[in-house]
């Protein structure tokens, strides 16, 4: 007897209970005898041989599907946690995003808001005008005829402010002084005066003219303190209409004037204008009424008369003798004069040795003015310090008196003549 068959035979002697944890145990040792021991064993329960052999393939299979399940859901619990992250840092992304987005629309709209709210005034004239840059644009001052046949004018009515003057044997001129509006048809252009210089110079302003008297010419010419384009040294900003006969013919555009500024670094003009009524107080009724005015000035010709238009708030312009007083357009279409504000202003002549055939006036100094405005009439006084300081009207114990706002008109009368109302 082999040693195989003894040790199978020792086996047959145990207990049924015995074979079956020794078969037991040669299945979980996974010994290769098994089989020996199955055929060499003849009283082994074969049935419950095969319910251990079952019951094994059944545990070790229960077994992998639950380290399977196990593998499975540690994937799907990462992967949930990875897509979990992934959407939480996206959503943080988001709504940053959306934050920034939105606190940068509103900053946007808070800023558009803050434009909008933000009002500009024109200081020439008083009025709103539509952006910040307005106020401090180049002031361009135009020289204008005032000759019957000169007349209708064209650019008059959207000048900001206007003087007129006497500028020789007894015919008036005007120096229309314009920063916001820009018209595209100005003249007819003429030469300029030393009065309307002095006017001129606190406003910075370019003076647009064709040639002039000696004393004005020796004043603005080589001079930095005055921005001189002459149409002697300019010619291609001005020419001369056909239906018009020299010297009553010679016009001007802004599209040009603003192109000859811009060419000479003329492109500021800082300059405070007249204290003007608050934009938001309603017109005063006067304690004294004018609605007719007549202001003494040369002849008959030149003398201007006004009458207020309770409608517009406005002054219809028109002469003593000659009837309305217009401008025109290009295209030729009339339109009455009508200021907002009208100043007769008393000045003293000056006299000198030479050119005595041009009229000056003092421009510096005090002096009687007459101010009218909402169908009313307001004594004031004229005060300028030197020839670099700005004209103001005050009354009688100095405070500035405010003009409504929109265009101006001053007529510095000799004081030999009068103003007169009704």
């Amino acid at each position: 007897m082999n040693s195989k068959q003894h040790y199978y035979g020792n086996i047959k002697k145990r207990s049924t209970q015995q074979k079956n944890e020794t078969l037991a145990n040669l299945y979980s040792n996974k010994n290769n005898d098994v089989e020996d021991f199955l055929k060499d064993t003849d009283d082994i329960d074969e049935s419950e041989l095969k319910e251990k052999k079952s019951a094994k393939k059944r545990r070790e299979k229960a077994e992998h599907k639950a380290e399977t399940k196990h593998k499975i859901k540690t994937a799907l619990g990462r992967l949930f946690l990875t897509a979990f992250l992934v959407a939480l840092i996206g959503c943080g992304i988001w709504f940053f995003l959306q934050n920034k987005t939105s606190t940068t629309e509103l900053d946007s709209i808070e800023a558009s808001q803050t434009k909008a709210d933000e009002i500009y005034y024109s200081h020439l004239t008083g009025k709103e005008v539509s952006n910040k840059d307005i106020p401090t644009q180049a002031a361009t001052c135009i020289m204008i005829e005032n000759s019957p046949a000169a007349r209708p004018q064209s650019g008059l009515n959207e000048a900001g402010v206007i003087y007129e003057a006497i500028a020789e044997g007894g015919i008036t001129r005007f120096l229309a002084i314009f920063q916001e509006a820009k018209p595209n048809y100005i003249g007819p252009v003429r030469s300029v005066r030393l009065t309307f210089v002095e006017m001129a110079k606190p406003y910075h302003c370019s003076i647009a003219h064709v040639g002039g008297s000696d004393n004005a010419l020796k004043t603005i010419r080589g001079n930095s303190e005055f921005r001189d384009i002459d149409q002697f040294y300019n010619a291609k900003t001005y020419w001369r209409i056909r239906n018009r006969a020299s010297p009553h013919n010679v016009y001007t555009r802004f599209s040009m004037l603003d192109e000859l500024n811009f060419s000479k670094g003329y492109r500021t003009s800082e300059f405070n204008g007249f204290a003007r009524v608050k934009p938001d107080v309603a017109p005063v009724a006067p304690a004294q009424k004018a609605n007719k005015i007549t202001i003494g000035i040369g002849s008959n010709l030149y003398s201007p008369v006004y009458n207020y238009d309770a409608n517009t708030n406005k002054y219809l312009r028109g002469y003593v003798q000659g009837g309305a007083h217009y401008s025109v357009s290009e295209s030729g279409a009339k339109t009455q004069n009508a200021p907002d504000v009208v100043v007769a202003m008393k000045v003293n002549s000056v006299s000198r040795s030479s050119e005595a055939q041009y009229a000056d006036y003092t421009t510096t100094g005090t002096g009687d003015a007459t101010i009218f405005q909402n169908g009313g009439v307001i004594s004031a006084r004229w005060s300028r310090a030197d020839k670099n300081s700005e004209l103001k009207f005050v009354d009688a114990s100095g405070n500035d008196i405010q003009l409504n706002r929109g265009q101006t008109w001053i007529t510095l009368y000799p004081s030999n003549n009068k103003v007169t109302w009704e």
